[in-house]
């Protein structure tokens, strides 16, 4: 059996729109200026800590307990963004009929950086849930991408056994590459994703477009 272990921002779907307007949001409710949509976009496919401190980082340049300000930061955040998960985000073209084409005789696994709670919530709203097998965010486990934890813990309760099965990394950036090749998996490059480069380790495929996996599957 294949088993495909999809990142989610910028590979399945693209959330910027909403994951930014929620870091407004916030801001406003702390008092703070609001930022260029388009500025604080470059931020949110670093992880949720790198959101955190490069959006806020005035807010906790001015205040006097930074553990304090930052969990506030990070409950206001996750509450309104979950509350706002699917305003502004879509699916790229031709996801839906890919996974639903590979959900016939392979299971699909979601492995990303954002929340398991939010990850859910948004597939869910996109109306791709029921393709999915499992899904490991970045707070399902001690570690998250570019460490290959995810996918083992993942693999290990879907019965993956490398005797028996075959396993894809796809995803848009280094991380998702670097998670791949450390669980054994062959790797995919997206490069219609947020990011524009595979970093420092090539992967084995590169895809321009999410139509391009059925072809690959068929090799």
């Amino acid at each position: 059996m294949n088993f495909y272990f999809f990142d989610l921002d910028g590979t399945l779907e693209d959330s910027r729109e909403d994951m930014a307007r929620s870091v407004n949001a916030v801001r406003e409710l702390l008092g703070l200026n609001l930022r260029e949509i388009d500025d604080v976009k470059k931020h949110v496919n670093r992880g949720m800590h790198d959101l955190y401190v490069s959006c806020f980082d005035d807010f906790f340049s001015n205040s006097a307990h930074y553990e304090t300000a930052y969990e506030k930061v990070k409950t206001e955040y996750e509450k309104h963004y979950l509350e706002n998960i699917c305003i502004k985000s879509f699916c790229y073209d031709n996801i839906e009929k890919v996974l639903e084409e590979f959900a016939k005789n392979s299971k699909i696994i979601v492995i990303t950086n954002k929340p398991e709670k939010h990850s859910r919530a948004l597939l869910v709203s996109l109306g791709i849930n029921q393709y999915i097998t499992d899904v490991m965010g970045g707070d399902s486990c001690a570690e998250m991408k570019p460490s290959p934890l995810p996918l083992q813990i993942s693999a290990k309760r879907n019965n993956f056994s490398f005797e028996n099965d075959k396993a894809f990394m796809i995803g848009d950036s280094a991380g998702d590459i670097q998670a791949g090749k450390a669980f054994g998996a062959k790797t995919i490059w997206c490069s219609y994703g947020y990011i524009k480069s595979y970093g420092s380790i090539k992967p084995d495929y590169t895809i321009n477009s999410p139509h391009e996996l059925l072809t690959l599957a068929m090799q």
